[in-house]
């Protein structure tokens, strides 16, 4: 199981599967998502349509002495909200629809419109993905968001400009207007991105968030492996070089340049041009590849910095640094499903006195062993953290009182029966205390929690230790 979050896990980039919305659709806040999400996607394929009816690709703009193009297509402010705001799969979907309507109408062949929707979709996926890599807060509080924003709009622009040569030879376009129509792509999208939905963001995206929270009921994932990692980027660079490789071969048969044709210097034109166009393509697909494969070396190591900094070196359980985001994660899992969260706060009995006694080796390997019992008896969604010294904490979602009592009661026994240090006359049980503490949804405060289970352990040592006190017990006035 992985962690990766950003640190600031509440604000950070986030997405829901769409089997996550697909499997809810009986609930009726997954149903008003999708009908959102359904009714953004009518919009952009209109918006699309009337972009290719009202030809705003390429419009000249003059600077001076300069002719730039710049092309205004509004699909592009609807499908990276809905990247950002939802998953890329949401906004993907819908760039590859409304751009594949617009091909249609534009005059593309059924065949061509469809190769060339997929440009729409690989920009979404790029933008995406660096966003994440870079760890890019999606409502873009800091300086820095925006400008890496903006990088990352940058890049996702001019990677998938490379479509425009399927258009461009689709429809012989001119030397020059398919110049104008290719820099027109690449400036009107990255100006819609900064200057459009960049304040969009800014302002919405936190309400959008927790509105989806709301009404989804599910919390989104925002972990992505080395594995993932390298499979999207696959896909996107792999897209992206076909159309290279197809806008080259399209671009050669535009021309229409006769066999006969020959250059300055007497050679045949032809084969020289296809020259350079291989030369390109090869080009082209070298350098994606290379820059996946060092996207990904450079993922797995965050990957694996990541996964180190969250977990205890001597125990492997989590370490308190991880447990700020995996409560936020589990309280909302907890609250989706209307269910109570409990904390089992525990340490070890006399550890001072064992370490003096004994030594700190036979310490750790007390504390080693402690930890693995405790994970043995530990369900994939029950999470163990060592809090500092002898202490630690076990995360018991969708967990009530009654059950965390009874798992604490079990933990107890099992450390008593199976660990034990030599004493004078034989072996001495190592035991523990423990404090429960239960939280009702929909909110649950993790400073209470902790404090309510740490009290209660304070009264389990304070009524002889190796017992388990709950927090119903403190307010019932048992201290033992």
């Amino acid at each position: 199981m992985r962690y990766d979050a950003p640190l600031d896990f509440g604000r950070s980039l986030a997405w829901w599967p769409l089997g996550a919305l697909l499997g809810g659709q009986r609930r009726r806040g997954v149903a008003t998502i999708l009908s959102i999400w359904f009714a953004a996607t009518g919009l952009s394929i209109g918006l699309a349509l009337m972009e290719a009816k009202g030809n705003w690709s390429g419009m000249p703009i003059r600077i001076g002495s300069w002719t730039l193009g710049f092309s205004f297509y509004p699909p592009v402010m609807i499908c990276v909200f809905l990247t950002l705001w939802l998953g890329p799969t949401y906004g993907a979907t819908t760039a590859y629809l409304s751009t594949f309507a617009s091909g249609l109408f534009g005059g593309l062949s059924l065949a061509r419109a469809a190769f060339f929707a997929l440009g729409s979709p690989m920009e979404l996926l790029l933008l995406w993905f660096l966003m994440l890599i870079l760890r890019v807060q999606p409502d873009l509080p800091r300086l820095r968001d925006w400008a890496l924003y903006g990088t990352a709009a940058l890049i996702s622009a001019t990677a998938s400009s490379v479509d425009i040569m399927l258009y461009n030879s689709a429809l012989r376009t001119g030397l020059v207007a398919g110049q104008r129509l290719w820099l027109g792509w690449i400036l009107g999208d990255v100006f819609q991105m900064v200057f459009l939905v960049g304040p969009t963001l800014w302002f919405t995206w936190n309400s959008a968030h927790r509105m989806a929270l709301k009404e989804i009921g599910v919390p989104p994932r925002r972990d992505i492996s080395t594995r993932q990692t390298l499979l999207l980027l696959g896909s996107v660079w792999a897209t992206l070089g076909l159309l290279v490789l197809s806008g080259v071969r399209l671009l050669e048969e535009s021309l229409a340049i006769p066999d006969f044709a020959v250059t300055m210097s007497g050679d045949p034109l032809l084969p020289r041009l296809r020259e350079m166009g291989l030369f390109v393509g090869v080009f082209v697909v070298v350098l994606l590849v290379t820059t996946m494969a060092l996207t990904a070396a450079l993922a797995g190591l965050g990957d694996r910095h990541r996964e180190s900094s969250l977990r205890d070196e001597l125990t492997g359980c989590f370490n308190r640094r991880a447990f700020k985001r995996l409560f936020e994660r589990e309280a909302g899992r907890s609250a989706g499903l209307n269910r109570p969260l409990s904390i089992v706060f525990f340490d070890i009995d006399r550890f001072k006195h064992l370490n003096d006694r004994f030594g700190h080796a036979t310490g750790d390997s007390v504390l080693a062993d402690v930890a693995r019992n405790t994970t043995d008896i530990l369900s994939p969604q029950e999470l163990l953290f060592r809090w500092g010294g002898e202490e630690f904490l076990v995360l018991l979602s969708h967990t009530g009182p009654d059950e965390a009592r009874l798992f604490a009661e079990r933990l107890r026994a099992r450390i008593e029966e199976t660990i034990s240090v030599p004493g004078r006359v034989g072996p001495e049980a190592v035991t523990i205390s423990l404090g429960v503490a239960t939280g009702q949804p929909p909110e649950f405060n993790e400073a209470n929690l902790i404090g309510n289970a740490d009290a209660a352990l304070y009264a389990a040592k304070e009524g002889g230790r190796n017992k388990v006190v709950t927090d119903r017990m403190m307010r019932g006035g048992a201290r033992g």
